[in-house]
C-alpha cells in the first residue's frame, strides 16, 4: 500500500473493537491489557464520489469497490499494541509499539475517556491522557533521531552538501523524503548549522516530522457513553464511538439494515434491535458524535493532503486495454504532476512519458501539468 494509518492508545483504549469495525475483519477484542500483542494491518476504505456517474457506465475497480457512485478507495490500517508510560524507554510492549509506528503515515491517537472509577474524565484529563502518548511517541523517535548526534555530526562534517541531506542520512529511520526534510526547515525556520544542535532542536525536529509529516489525530472513543460532546470537540478532539461502530457492521453482516451508511433499518430486525438501531442513528444525525469515515478522510485529504486521480488508457471512454471502466483511482500528493503519475503507474510509463490527456476537457497536458482532485487522465508514453 501507498501509506498506513496507525490507531495507538493506552491498553482499553478500543483500539481493536475499531480496527475490526473499519476493516471488517474480526480481531481479538478483550477489556484487559495488551489484548494485541503485534501489529495487526487490514483494510479500510476513504470515500469519494465516483466519475462513472459522469459518463453513466457502471465502473469496475481493480481495488476496492463502488456503491451507488460512492467509491470506495483502499486505505491500510494498522492496530499496534497498547502503550504504557515508559514504552519510550522499552517497558510494556514498547519496543513493538514504537517499531510498528515508524512505519505508520498518520496516526489515530485512540483516548478511552473512562476513568478506572468508571467515571467520564473531564476535558482537560482527556487532553492530559492524550499528551501522554504522544510524549512517548515524541521521546523514542527523538532518542533514535538523536542517538550519537555528536559523532554523527563529526562524520558528515567535512561532507559539501546541503543541511537537509545530511539531516536526512539521520532521519531516514522516519521513512521520510528530501522534500519532507525541506518543508520542516522552512516553515521551523531551525539553524542550518547542525553541530551546533542539542536535544531542544532534535525534540523540535522530531515534533515536526509527528506533526506535519507523520500526523496525529486525537480521537476520544466510546462516545455513545458522554452525555455533552461539546466541550471536546471544541479542543479539536473528534468523538467516535467504536461500538456503535461494530455494532454497525453486524447489523449489516445480519441484514438488519440496508447500508451502513445511512443505518436504513429492514424488516428482519426485531423490535429491539429496531430501537438500538434508531439509538445508534440519531447519535450520529444529532452531531453528539461521527463516523469513523469522516475521520479516515479528513486524514488522508487534509493532513496528508491526498488527491484522487483516475488513469485511463482510453480518455473517452475511460477504460483500460481490456474495457473495464475507471478500473483504479490512485492517492496522490497535491501538487504532484502528470509525469508523477505515469510514474506512479509504471517506471517505464514515466520513462517514455510523452504527453497527458484529460479526460473531460481532451485538452493535451505536459509532464509539469498539476493535477486536480478527481481527474481522468491518460498517460502516453514511448512503448
Amino acid at each position: 500500500m501507498e501509506f498506513t494509518i496507525g490507531i495507538a492508545g493506552k491498553p482499553n483504549a478500543g483500539k481493536s473493537t475499531l480496527f475490526s469495525s473499519l476493516t471488517e475483519t474480526m480481531v481479538a477484542i478483550g477489556d484487559y491489557p495488551f489484548t494485541t500483542v503485534e501489529a495487526t494491518r487490514g483494510m479500510a476504505y476513504m470515500k469519494d464520489k465516483c466519475p462513472h456517474t459522469e459518463i453513466g457506465r457502471q465502473c469496475t475497480p481493480r481495488r476496492g469497490k463502488c456503491i451507488n457512485g460512492i467509491r470506495y478507495i483502499p486505505v491500510e490500517m494498522m492496530d499496534v499494541p497498547g502503550l504504557i508510560e515508559g514504552a519510550s524507554e522499552g517497558k510494556g510492549m514498547g519496543n513493538q509499539f514504537m517499531d510498528s509506528l515508524r512505519e505508520a503515515s498518520a496516526i489515530i491517537n485512540l483516548i478511552n475517556p473512562i476513568s478506572d472509577e468508571r467515571k467520564i474524565l473531564p476535558p482537560e484529563s482527556i487532553i492530559r491522557e492524550a499528551q501522554e502518548v504522544e510524549n512517548e511517541i515524541f521521546l523514542w523517535f527523538s532518542s533514535r533521531f538523536g542517538s550519537d548526534w555528536e559523532r554523527f555530526v563529526k562524520k558528515i562534517s567535512h561532507m559539501n552538501i546541503p543541511a537537509e541531506e545530511k539531516i536526512l542520512q539521520k532521519a531516514s529511520f522516519f521513512g521520510i523524503s528530501l522534500k519532507d526534510v525541506r518543508r520542516i526547515m522552512s516553515e521551523t525556520g531551525m539553524n542550518d548549522n547542525i553541530s551546533l544542535w542539542g536535544n531542544e532542536e532534535i525534540m523540535e525536529f522530531t515534533r515536526a516530522v509527528m506533526t506535519k509529516i507523520r500526523p496525529i489525530k486525537r480521537v476520544v472513543n466510546k462516545g455513545d457513553l458522554i452525555e455533552n460532546t461539546d466541550e471536546l470537540r471544541k479542543n479539536n478532539l473528534r468523538v467516535i464511538s467504536a461500538d456503535y461502530e461494530l455494532s454497525i457492521l453486524k447489523a449489516y453482516r445480519a441484514g438488519l439494515i440496508r447500508d451502513m451508511e445511512n443505518i436504513s433499518i429492514t424488516d428482519r430486525a426485531g423490535e429491539r434491535q429496531r430501537n438500538a438501531l434508531i439509538k445508534i442513528r440519531e447519535a450520529y444525525e444529532k452531531g453528539h458524535i461521527e463516523r469513523i469515515s469522516s475521520v479516515i478522510e479528513d486524514l488522508v485529504r487534509k493532513d496528508l493532503q491526498k488527491i484522487v486521480v483516475y488513469p485511463v488508457y482510453d480518455e473517452n471512454k475511460w477504460t483500460d486495454r481490456e474495457g473495464n471502466v475507471l478500473p483504479d483511482a490512485f492517492l496522490m500528493e497535491r501538487g504532484d504532476t502528470a509525469l508523477d503519475l505515469a510514474f506512479k503507474i509504471h517506471t517505464d510509463i514515466g520513462n517514455g512519458f510523452i504527453r497527458a490527456i484529460n479526460g473531460r476537457t481532451r485538452m493535451v497536458l505536459g509532464k509539469t501539468y498539476e493535477l486536480n482532485d478527481r481527474d481522468v487522465i491518460r498517460i502516453v508514453a514511448k512503448s
